[in-house]
């Protein structure tokens, strides 16, 4: 029932306050979709919640509020922080990556796409943002939402032998957070009265072009041998539901438009609009913004260690991914006592850092930074995986679209015809859904009878990866570009690792890319490139490969060209204290009163997007606490 608005109070140096820690039923730091979610259905229910958040509340800006807004709002503080990350150990290797990231003496970010990297710059890694606002990265990212394939949750009821996991089980969950608009009502498998509102753009403005026309019914021929008998039955064929009950939805090739969680009048559906909503409804969440959590705090038993509250820091820009961070300021230290359970949802980066903060993580790593031993947990920070998501770029002798058509400006203003659209109707160019189709593909390399290949493809779009300056991409309407994003990634060999004691100091993130399963993960991408050049070829289009970079070997180019923004795993479900970090209810193994409610838990990647999946065992997480509470 209470915001606790924090003002950027920053002092010279931390201190502890000497009143006595308030206390309330759980503590859960991190308001993402896993934090957010299960702080708002807690409160709701009755448990008393303080709910810490790092950013501030900034779910009324523009940047959040307009889909077409996502990406600018993700490489922009105060929305988003800035981590730079490794693909590989060898920095050879690593900086071949032309989105490669370097600093130069005046603070200013370089890569190869401005031209020659200054002499002297530092090599800072590749640019992976992750939200820093109330709602974490659900309130910057995309808002796709593609459920994950029934196998990804039947194979963690398999590995941890709890049937809650199996996916019918789990379409409940979804079933509970979910309102969708895109089918009729009462449509088996879906929900509609959920608090995250999915939505489907309109097909039929994918095709601008004959020419983007004759394109998307090739890949309608060679994907799915449909012959498409008018722009209007392909708009008709991409309507289909990626996220339909049907156990063969992932098994058989499928053309579709993905859906997107954005309201009825073309917004964000916002996990913050839903925080704020219970925050008003007088139910017992107290919101602490400006809160970057030091550790976790632990009392002493019999049995093992217990969870009894956190630590916090409070002030803004306190964390060094913020680009408004600056080294001589410090936050007022606090601590928050929970009478239950603390749960830590901090996301893939930020969890095991926390984690590793208090105490649990593996032995070595901690005593190497004289961080006190509470649990010897080695797989805290390891096993980390994530999509590869590799580029097809082609220029084309003849445009897709005529750019000069749109009557967008991009002022997001009321001199902008396409914002004021937007604004009093909540259509147009700027609710977002861009992509000019979607599609499911099986490779030769998948490992079951589903699909692993998810494509996103784009005409009239020259973007791909992540990279500072992003956002400023205003197309190429000569240009069609394709993210082959694979799905049954098979590479757990990501890891996150502290660089300091300090809390405010990021962790030091590597991917090891093509570790483990490349020669197969390659192969699989290879023939996704082949399925979208063969369908160029058979249209008659002239055209030029940008990327994968023609002038060598496909495989080589795609391992320096791929690039990620789904990370999971670094502390992963599983039976054991060996190999994982979690059992099947979120419970940290060694302690009492410590879950994880995030994407971190997941033992792979579920499919080709973390984002609904994430939400969703946010809602079995209620479901598990509840159970236990009654």
């Amino acid at each position: 029932m209470i915001r606790f608005l924090i003002p950027a109070f920053l002092a010279s140096a931390a201190h502890a306050t000497s009143t006595p820690a308030p206390e309330y039923d759980y503590v859960i730091v991190g308001s993402g979709p896993g934090g957010g979610s299960l702080a708002a259905n807690l409160a709701a229910s009755g448990q008393s919640v303080f709910l810490l958040e790092a950013g501030g509340d900034a779910s009324d800006s523009l940047y959040e509020q307009i889909p077409a807004r996502s990406v600018a709002a993700s490489e922009r503080s105060p929305h988003a922080w800035q981590f730079f990350v490794e693909h590989y150990e060898d920095p050879e290797e690593a900086q071949r990556n032309r989105l490669y990231v370097y600093q130069s003496s005046n603070g200013s970010l370089h890569t190869e796409l401005d031209g020659p990297i200054p002499a002297g710059a530092e090599p800072l890694g590749l640019f992976y943002p992750r939200g820093a606002t109330l709602g974490g990265s659900s309130q910057v990212n995309a808002m796709n939402f593609a459920w994950a394939p029934d196998n990804e949750w039947d194979y963690i009821a398999e590995l941890t032998g709890d049937n809650s996991w199996s996916h019918e089980q789990m379409r409940r969950h979804l079933m509970d957070l979910e309102n969708c608009t895109y089918v009729p009502r009462g449509t088996p498998g879906h929900g509609f009265d959920g608090y995250l509102q999915n939505s489907h753009p309109d097909p039929i403005t994918n095709f601008q072009s004959d020419h983007i026309a004759d394109y998307v019914a090739e890949i309608f021929r060679v994907a799915e041998d449909i012959d498409p008998e008018s722009v209007e039955h392909m708009a008709e064929l991409l309507r289909r539901d990626i996220n339909r009950i049907e156990q063969d939805r992932y098994e058989t090739p499928l053309m579709f438009v993905l859906p997107t969680a954005f309201n009825s009048r073309g917004r964000r559906s916002s996990i913050a609009d839903y925080i704020n909503s219970v925050i008003d409804a007088g139910d017992p969440l107290t919101l602490s913004l400006h809160s970057l959590v030091t550790r976790v705090l632990f009392e002493d038993c019999e049995d093992k260690p217990k969870a009894n509250g956190v630590e916090y820091m409070v002030g803004e820009a306190l964390y060094s991914a913020d680009r408004r961070y600056n080294t001589s300021q410090s936050g007022e230290l606090r601590t928050v006592r929970a009478k239950k359970e603390v749960i830590v949802a901090g996301g893939t980066f930020n969890t095991p850092q926390i984690l590793k903060l208090s105490g649990i993580g593996p032995r070595d790593e901690l005593e190497s930074l004289d961080i006190p031993v509470v649990v010897d947990l080695p797989a805290v920070g390891n096993y980390m995986q994530d999509n590869y998501e590799s580029p097809v770029n082609i220029q084309a002798d003849t445009p897709w679209m005529n750019a000069s058509a749109s009557p967008c400006t991009g002022t997001f203003d009321d001199s902008d015809p396409c914002f004021v659209q937007w604004n009093v109707n909540g259509t147009g160019p700027y609710t977002g859904g861009g992509g000019s189709f979607f599609l499911t593909y099986r490779s030769s390399m998948s490992w079951d009878n589903d699909t692993d290949l998810f494509y996103l493809s784009a005409a009239g779009s020259n973007a791909y990866g992540f990279f500072p300056g992003m956002s400023e991409n205003h197309g190429a309407p000569d240009h069609w570009t394709t993210s082959i994003v694979k799905m049954q990634s098979g590479n757990p060999a990501g890891t996150v690792k502290l660089r300091s004691k300090d809390p405010r100091v990021a962790p030091a993130i590597n991917f090891n890319y093509f570790t483990e399963r490349a020669d197969e993960d390659l192969q699989a991408i290879v023939e996704g490139v082949e399925l979208l050049l063969n369908a160029f070829d058979s249209i008659g289009t002239n055209y030029t490969v940008v990327l994968p970079n023609p002038e060598i070997d496909m495989r080589q180019a795609l391992k320096d060209e791929a690039f990620s923004h789904h990370a999971v795993s670094s502390c992963r479900i599983g039976t054991n204290a060996t190999d994982s970090c979690v059992d099947s209810k979120f419970r940290v193994h060694g302690v009492d009163n410590l879950r994880i409610v995030d994407a971190s838990v997941f033992p792979r990647a579920p499919g080709a997007m973390p984002n609904g999946p994430t939400f969703t065992i946010s809602r079995k997480a209620f479901e598990t606490i509840m159970e236990g509470d009654a």
